[in-house]
């Protein structure tokens, strides 16, 4: 899979995201192929965006799982930054 289309499979998985001191924090089903996406996605956003610490909380299946994206004020403005190019795309489209 490529990068959009896994961008894209977690974003219609994604439950909620919660702002943190120095990043943010998405919640995802505890399915096994929701933790397979988040783990490819990781993989290749860890090559481009080294200036973050990438942080996934995975219990039992039945609970959800946690993507924790931190690091600095920098990062989280970038991040910040992200979602609202993220949610104004989506606001265009509807």
């Amino acid at each position: 899979m490529d990068y959009k289309s896994i961008w894209g499979g977690l974003e219609t998985r994604r439950i909620s995201i919660s702002e943190l001191e120095k990043g943010y924090q998405h919640q995802f089903p505890g399915d096994a192929e929701t933790l397979r996406l988040i783990n490819e996605w990781v993989s290749m956003e860890r090559k481009c965006c080294a200036f973050l610490t990438f942080t996934v909380i995975a219990r039992h299946t039945e609970e959800p799982i946690f993507l924790q994206l931190t690091e600095n004020e920098e990062a989280k403005a970038f991040l910040q930054a992200d979602i609202q190019s993220n949610i104004n795309i989506i606001i265009s489209e509807s």
